[in-house]
């Protein structure tokens, strides 16, 4: 089967498709828009058949084929994540984002500080015009803004990521959009770069 890179197939988000079809390899899946991807038999279930609706997320496999899973990844795109360095090669590292047999890479350029090996990095998920795939990167001062409108209020209760340390406390992202600020004078227990939780504007 012929696997082209499909605008009506959002790669790197969650969505809901229909089973179109059967094979030997699993379940072909339906945008409704003549779209198909693979649920590879690995993450079928015996009871699904043609006209089920699946939630999957939808990203290239290690073979650079559109591939749908049932597995939840640890970021998105348009997400910030602390994602493990699990391998580095003469082009990148490579990240574990929650999928079995695919990491998520980062390459060179998109590198910013000490990425190692066992230890985590703060990236961007991105999709890569060119070739449709999903990137990180560390650069993720371009995709965090406070412009207007701000989605947030005070009062609000929000997701905080830990981006980076400064000398008067530590810069995070807020909602995945917003940048935000912990004063070392304002934290009642300890926190570390890629800490995740949730926080009140």
């Amino acid at each position: 089967a012929l696997h082209t890179y499909n605008e009506g197939m959002k790669t790197g988000e969650i969505q809901t498709l229909t089973v179109e079809r059967i094979s030997d390899y699993g379940l072909y899946l339906g945008d409704g828009e003549g779209g198909e991807v693979l649920l590879p038999n690995r993450f079928t279930k015996l009871d699904m058949k043609p006209g089920d609706q699946v939630s999957v997320f939808v990203y290239h496999d290690s073979e650079d084929r559109l591939v749908a899973s049932t597995e939840t990844p640890l970021i998105k795109v348009g997400e910030v994540a602390a994602l493990e360095v699990v391998d580095k090669s003469i082009h990148g590292a490579f990240l574990d984002w929650g999928l079995s047999g695919k990491h998520l890479f980062l390459p060179n350029r998109n590198q910013q500080g000490a990425v190692s090996a066992g230890h985590k990095t703060v990236v961007y998920m991105y999709v890569d015009d060119r070739t449709g795939r999903c990137v990180a990167t560390n650069k993720i001062k371009p995709f965090i803004h406070n412009e207007e409108p701000l989605t947030v209020a005070v009062g609000d209760e929000v997701d905080v990521l830990v981006a980076f340390e400064t000398p008067i406390g530590f810069r995070v992202v807020i909602d995945n959009r917003h940048w935000g600020m912990i004063y070392k004078n304002q934290l009642f227990r300890p926190i570390r770069v890629g800490d995740r939780s949730r926080g009140w504007v």
